[in-house]
């Protein structure tokens, strides 16, 4: 099923300049709405990044560095952060199949479809996201770059105080629960693939932002946008979905309980009875509940950073197919680790250990070692 679908959706991959048209109508993958919204960019991108890393097809790594490309081309603002979407369509009003069909030569004679400018935290949360999926499928590291300086952009121009992120420059009704949970989810992302602490530290700000905004005493679950905002807020099923699967990666990660409380109240929101059943064909309530119920899996790389062998230990770690794992870098000279639920030896050389329960492998020194206990760890 995941083969099928990856090859469906390769069909709306745009074949001269990159990038992913927003959807197919006529109930199949050939005919395709022309928009590209940086959100649909994201998705498809993660979702290529996962099944190359699963399956190793060619065409799925070739529709990946398309998609990057287009990212590059005619999403990336001067200052490395992604625009909103491009238009389908080069005239308003007028159906751009013809226009699509063309060489790039031809597409430029007749014009550009509109990019909107805006630069939103939301969207570029997911790209980073995305673009850190891809660097650890492909091992491409100007992906990563590309994460890091979208990101960077974000905290610096959308910022607020307390750790959270407007929606844009001039944001009247927001804060949104959406920006700060997708700079939530990239914070997390960009710890997971460099084992950098201050990507914890800032994804911990944010939940706790979160949890100081978007709560109501009377109900659990996660609201849209504040309480004292011009309209009612609502709680969305597909953003509680993602804020209980990272607080609880966060939980992993940090050990502050407080984050475990915001995973639980979340779940408990989507197991209520109105709210799953309403979603009874998605897999993804019970995959969020899978997750908070059980360890992930867990691998600790020990030693410096500088250190040769540390450095392929941990990208072999970081890089293995998995969406929910906690791969961490303790280099002693950064300090005690966020969460010392594991006492690790300092040995005379670099080595990772595989842990559950808190109890952990022998040292593993080299990357065949690890990746093999890590695939008996999982059979």
């Amino acid at each position: 099923m995941a083969r099928n679908d990856l090859a469906g959706a390769r069909q709306l991959a745009d074949p001269v300049w990159g990038g992913i048209y927003q959807y197919s109508t006529h109930g199949d993958w050939a005919h395709p709405h022309y928009e590209k919204l940086g959100q649909i960019q994201a998705d498809y991108l993660r979702m290529f990044a996962l099944g190359y890393a699963a399956f190793r097809d060619p065409a799925d790594l070739a529709t990946m560095r398309q998609l990057h490309a287009y990212l590059r081309g005619f999403l990336l603002s001067p200052d490395g952060a992604f625009y909103t979407s491009q238009d389908a369509d080069v005239k308003p009003g007028e159906k751009a199949t013809r226009y699509f069909k063309l060489s790039d030569q031809a597409r430029r004679r007749e014009g550009i479809p509109r990019v909107d400018r805006h630069i939103y935290a939301r969207e570029n949360g997911l790209i980073a996201t995305a673009l850190v999926a891809a660097y650890l499928a492909t091992d491409d590291r100007d992906m990563l770059d590309d994460a890091r300086q979208a990101v960077g952009f974000i905290m610096k121009h959308r910022g607020i105080p307390g750790g959270g992120y407007s929606h844009d420059e001039q944001d009247v009704a927001g804060p949104y629960l959406a920006d700060n949970l997708a700079m939530l989810r990239a914070f997390l992302a960009l710890h997971g693939a460099t084992g950098e602490r201050v990507w914890l530290r800032q994804a911990m700000d944010t939940a706790r932002f979160i949890e100081g905004h978007f709560t109501r005493d009377d109900a659990p679950g996660y609201l849209g946008a504040p309480l004292d905002g011009p309209l009612a807020p609502v709680r969305s099923i597909d953003e509680n979905l993602a804020l209980a699967r990272a607080a609880n990666l966060l939980f992993r990660y940090s050990g502050d309980a407080a984050f475990k409380t915001m995973a639980e109240s979340a779940m408990r929101y989507l197991a209520s009875p109105q709210v799953a059943l309403s979603r009874i064909s998605d897999h993804s309530i019970l995959l969020a509940s899978h997750e908070l119920a059980n360890d992930p899996v867990h691998i600790t790389v020990v030693g410096h950073r500088d250190d040769r062998l540390a450095q392929a230990l941990f990208r072999a770690a970081a890089g293995w197919p998995s969406n929910y794992k906690r791969v961490e870098w303790w280099d002693v000279r950064e300090g005690p680790m966020p969460n010392p639920d594991v006492a690790y030896p300092q040995l005379p050389r670099s080595a990772a250990f595989l842990c559950t329960d808190g109890r952990c492998s022998l040292p593993l020194f080299s990357v065949q070692a690890l990746l093999a206990g890590i695939r008996d760890a999982q059979d």
